[in-house]
């Protein structure tokens, strides 16, 4: 498993000024020595959202989020930490270094991402000016792409040769051994040499979400019946069919705002959405949708609105799809194109508000089911009623949510005139489907709760730690902090306080978001006249007098009556210490 090395996560935080980065999303406003912006996690009138320079942080005082560059990218981008690091990498100029021992697979990678990289620019070179690329250039003409969007995809064009990309692969010294782990090329079975995957093809980079190339689907620009329509990319270590989808890197800013994603089926006809303004498109890359698509897109959407052909096929795919995505929680409906048409041809021959029509008329998963079954049953047939109702029970009983299978039970009764009793009746026979595992968390809503007194305890410790440090070092032990994000921060700067925010780990979201708002926060010290030495003091007598009363309790409901007895004991003396002013008890 990769691992990156502590230093290099260090040096692409430092090389990512955190105003720079978050103002190259937000139109971030100059209040003082911080910033502030409408939070684009939660809506909101006035600006809640603080960015901090000097400490290079983020908090929304409205929702909670924050944290570090690392965590914004994340949060905003909906990117893992790996994805998130390496697109700050990449904005700073840098490479991505592995720890000994742990990076050879991360190491094998980066070199595929760079190959794939070089292989783009050198198949849009081609398509651009070459004299080997003038047949895509011709294609290209006849389909009415504008330079623009070919040039923003990066489109380009593999040559009518077996050994263009070899040569190219020689010149740039690149071992033709891990040109084939790439996948651009394949070893013959006559020889032992190597000939190119694409040929006289019509070229479009594939890119995961942090937009590195990691394959290509080549079309072809003229019909040969010995090879398909379409060449891809084989399986390869950063190329997995089963969880690409075409545009994703372009289309999950647009999809995240929306919370709507619409997935069509080909290359050109998601790049003709994009080009005609609808940029929360992607496109299936021609295979079945699976499971691990409809989980990336639940990373930015709550809606898919299919656009699949109108044939047969179209509808057999749109069918299938739909049953992946209800069973990850998504809400499914399907557009229907006119007869013959594709989202390519219908945006070029009669404008970009004929899809936007087909879109905003899209209807649900069950209305589409049970038009596509009354194509082919006879209306009032009852045979034809119970196979159109089992089709449709098939793909409700996808759904693991309650309400979600509730809606769609009425739906569904309604569209085939039967009571929604007896369509629930027949659907409880069917067994029960397992609950799949929920998505990654979205951003709270509203902040979590932590406890007051140890939250100012653990800020007072941040900004005075020369008086605060050795009240809680040498007096709190820290199990008494109830709240484990508390604990772990108190933790952490009893450890080095400088280090605190970079060693929080990165599956602890919510202690990022706490470490965040303790730096931006006004402290309200009790009283005109208290030192933080004091504050921290009468925080740590409470913390002692709760954990020592919670501790009795369970003494006592344990039937150890004596040593509840202590308890009340050092509870009373205590409370005399707390009167007096004692500085603090030591047990």
């Amino acid at each position: 498993m990769k691992q990156i090395s502590r230093e290099t996560i260090d040096q692409i935080r430092s090389r990512n000024d955190i105003a720079d980065v978050i103002g190259s999303y937000l139109p971030l406003k100059n209040a003082g020595t911080r910033f502030k912006a409408l939070c684009p996690f939660h809506k909101e009138k006035s600006p809640s959202f603080t960015v901090s320079p000097d400490r290079q942080i983020y908090h929304c005082f409205g929702c909670g989020a924050g944290g570090d560059v690392i965590r914004f990218i994340q949060e905003y981008e909906k990117v893992d930490f790996m994805t998130a690091l390496q697109m700050l990498a990449d904005r700073a100029g840098m490479e991505l270094s592995f720890e000994e021992g742990g990076g050879g697979d991360g190491a094998d990678k980066r070199k595929l991402y760079q190959i794939h990289e070089e292989a783009a620019r050198f198949y849009q070179r081609i398509l651009a000016g070459h004299e080997s690329g003038e047949a895509g250039r011709i294609y290209l003409a006849s389909r009415a792409l504008s330079p623009e969007i070919v040039k923003e995809f990066q489109v380009g064009f593999a040559p009518d040769r077996f050994d263009a990309l070899e040569k190219w692969a020689q010149q740039k010294k690149i071992p033709l051994e891990l040109m084939e782990q790439a996948g651009l090329m394949v070893k013959s079975d006559k020889s032992s040499g190597y000939y190119d995957r694409f040929r006289n093809r019509l070229m479009f980079p594939i890119r995961d979400e942090a937009g590195r190339v990691i394959g290509f689907s080549g079309r072809a620009i003229v019909k040969d019946e010995k090879s398909g329509k379409y060449v891809n990319s084989p399986e390869t270590p950063v190329f997995h069919k089963s969880r690409v989808l075409f545009a994703i890197d372009k289309a999950r800013r647009a999809m995240a705002d929306s919370r709507v994603a619409i997935v069509c089926e080909g290359q050109i006809d998601a790049i003709r959405c994009h080009e005609a303004g609808l940029t929360n498109v992607v496109a299936s890359q021609g295979t079945a949708l699976t499971a691990d698509h409809a989980r990336m897109i639940r990373r930015y959407a709550d809606e898919v609105i299919l656009v699949l052909d109108a044939d047969a096929a179209g509808q057999k795919a749109a069918l299938k799809s739909s049953a992946a995505f209800i069973a990850e929680e998504l809400s499914v409906r399907v557009a229907t194109l006119p007869e013959g048409e594709d989202p390519d041809s219908l945006v070029r021959d009669h404008g970009a508000e004929a899809l936007r029509s087909r879109v905003a008329s899209a209807v649900s998963a069950v209305d589409f089911m049970v038009n596509v079954m009354l194509q082919r049953e006879e209306p009032g047939n009852e045979a034809g009623l119970m196979r159109t109702t089992r089709a449709v029970q098939a793909l409700v009983a996808q759904a693991p949510g309650a309400v979600q299978r509730d809606r769609m039970v009425q739906r569904a009764a309604e569209r085939l005139g039967i009571t929604p009793a007896a369509f629930r009746r027949d659907l409880a026979r069917k067994k029960e489907r397992p609950v799949p595992a929920a998505g990654p968390a979205e951003v709270p809503v509203a902040p979590v709760k932590h406890p007051d007194e140890e939250v100012a305890l653990i800020q007072m410790l941040f900004l005075y730690p020369e008086q605060v440090l050795p009240v809680v070092a040498d007096h709190l032990p820290p199990e008494h902090l109830a709240d484990p994000d508390c604990r772990l921060l108190m933790e952490l700067m009893l450890a080095d306080a400088a280090a605190m925010m970079d060693s929080i780990p990165e599956d602890r979201t919510e202690a990022q978001r706490l470490a965040a708002r303790i730096q931006v926060e006004e402290i309200r010290l009790r009283g005109n006249d208290t030192s933080p030495a004091r504050a921290a003091q009468d925080i740590v007598m409470a913390l002692w007098r709760q954990a020592l009363t919670v501790r009795r309790r369970e003494l006592q409901a344990a039937g150890r009556a004596a040593e509840a007895m202590e308890i009340t004991r050092q509870l009373y003396l205590l409370k005399q210490k707390w009167e007096n002013a004692v500085a603090f008890l030591v047990v």
